[in-house]
């Protein structure tokens, strides 16, 4: 009987020496707590346009890129984003449209607001600054009431689509 208790107990030692030692349970992985913050792409410094459009530009087209981080961020620009700002200078002209035209066409009368990502704009930046056609992910419209005068058009940035390659890939530049 002892023979065999001291046998089962040599069992479960080494296999649970050889789990601890060889294999790590998916629960032991640490996952980030902190949320990557992603820049908001800014285009001949009046353009904004988010990331994926932002990949498909042509790099011979591009001029100078600038990226401004806290107090360095231009006043125009202020309180657009948490993070840093990628400004470019392109050669070429990015069909985009202004504040207005896109109340005008989601319907909404003045007075309105403009919300990007959850960062409301102040009314200098809703007449100065225009968007790219392509970098307006989610629109979103909250009608005027009589508690709330003003009318709301959030608008989410379009992000850029994540590829997948097969596993051996190899990328030559």
């Amino acid at each position: 009987m002892a023979k065999r208790l001291f046998g089962f107990l040599l069992f479960v030692g080494l296999t649970a020496c050889a789990g601890l030692g060889y294999g790590q349970d998916s629960t032991s992985v640490q996952h980030s707590r902190h949320q990557i913050i992603e820049p908001l792409y800014v285009l001949n410094s009046t353009v904004i346009m988010g990331s994926g459009f932002f990949a498909r530009m042509n790099s011979h087209e591009i001029l100078r890129i600038v990226i401004y981080k806290g107090e360095g961020i231009p006043r125009a620009l202020i309180g657009l984003t948490s993070g840093h700002i990628v400004s470019t200078d392109y050669k070429k002209r990015v069909p985009s449209q202004s504040f207005a035209q896109i109340a005008r066409q989601q319907s909404v009368q003045r007075p309105f607001r403009v919300v990007i990502n959850g960062r409301p704009l102040s009314a200098e930046q809703v007449s100065d600054l225009r968007i790219a056609l392509g970098a307006i992910g989610q629109v979103c419209v909250t009608p005027a009431t009589l508690e709330a005068p003003e009318a709301v058009i959030a608008l989410e940035l379009a992000k850029a689509k994540s590829v997948k390659h097969p596993p051996g890939s190899i990328f030559i530049r």
